[in-house]
Protein backbone atom coordinates (compact mmCIF):
# COMPACT_ATOMS: atom_id res chain seq x y z
CA UNK A 1 0.00 0.00 0.00
CA UNK A 2 1.37 3.40 -0.96
CA UNK A 3 0.71 6.60 0.92
CA UNK A 4 0.90 10.13 -0.39
CA UNK A 5 3.27 11.86 2.05
CA UNK A 6 1.99 15.33 1.10
CA UNK A 7 -1.62 14.34 1.84
CA UNK A 8 -0.58 12.74 5.13
CA UNK A 9 1.28 15.90 6.11
CA UNK A 10 -1.76 18.01 5.26
CA UNK A 11 -4.01 15.71 7.30
CA UNK A 12 -1.72 15.60 10.31
CA UNK A 13 -1.56 19.40 10.31
CA UNK A 14 -5.31 19.68 10.87
CA UNK A 15 -6.72 20.45 14.33
CA UNK A 16 -7.77 17.39 16.34
CA UNK A 17 -11.49 17.64 15.57
CA UNK A 18 -11.00 18.05 11.82
CA UNK A 19 -8.37 15.30 11.66
CA UNK A 20 -10.67 12.92 13.53
CA UNK A 21 -13.56 13.76 11.19
CA UNK A 22 -11.31 12.80 8.26
CA UNK A 23 -10.22 9.58 9.99
CA UNK A 24 -13.89 8.67 10.57
CA UNK A 25 -14.75 9.47 6.94
CA UNK A 26 -11.86 7.42 5.56
CA UNK A 27 -12.59 4.52 7.91
CA UNK A 28 -16.25 4.47 6.83
CA UNK A 29 -15.06 4.14 3.23
CA UNK A 30 -13.38 0.88 4.23
CA UNK A 31 -16.34 -0.43 6.22
CA UNK A 32 -15.20 0.66 9.70
CA UNK A 33 -17.56 2.50 11.99
CA UNK A 34 -15.79 4.78 14.46
CA UNK A 35 -17.28 7.00 17.16
CA UNK A 36 -17.86 10.60 16.11
CA UNK A 37 -16.47 12.04 19.37
CA UNK A 38 -12.89 13.25 19.00
CA UNK A 39 -10.37 11.24 21.07
CA UNK A 40 -8.09 12.91 23.59
CA UNK A 41 -5.33 15.16 22.32
CA UNK A 42 -2.68 12.66 23.42
CA UNK A 43 -4.36 9.91 21.37
CA UNK A 44 -4.56 12.22 18.38
CA UNK A 45 -0.83 12.91 18.76
CA UNK A 46 -0.23 9.14 18.68
CA UNK A 47 -2.11 8.99 15.38
CA UNK A 48 -0.07 11.85 14.00
CA UNK A 49 3.12 10.11 15.07
CA UNK A 50 2.13 6.92 13.25
CA UNK A 51 1.22 8.87 10.10
CA UNK A 52 4.39 10.98 10.14
CA UNK A 53 6.80 8.06 10.57
CA UNK A 54 9.26 7.47 7.73
CA UNK A 55 7.74 4.02 7.29
CA UNK A 56 4.12 3.74 8.40
CA UNK A 57 3.57 0.84 10.77
CA UNK A 58 0.28 -0.62 9.54
CA UNK A 59 -0.15 -2.85 12.61
CA UNK A 60 0.21 0.17 14.93
CA UNK A 61 -2.27 2.13 12.83
CA UNK A 62 -4.76 -0.77 12.96
CA UNK A 63 -4.36 -1.06 16.75
CA UNK A 64 -5.39 2.59 17.06
CA UNK A 65 -8.35 2.15 14.70
CA UNK A 66 -9.50 -1.00 16.50
CA UNK A 67 -9.22 0.72 19.87
CA UNK A 68 -11.80 3.29 18.77
CA UNK A 69 -13.89 0.86 16.75
CA UNK A 70 -14.42 -1.20 19.90
CA UNK A 71 -15.58 1.87 21.86
CA UNK A 72 -18.78 2.18 19.85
Amino acid sequence: MRFDKEKLEALTSLPDDKLWAEVVRIAEGYGYSLPKATPSHSDMEKMRSVARADKINISEAMKLVNKYKNQR
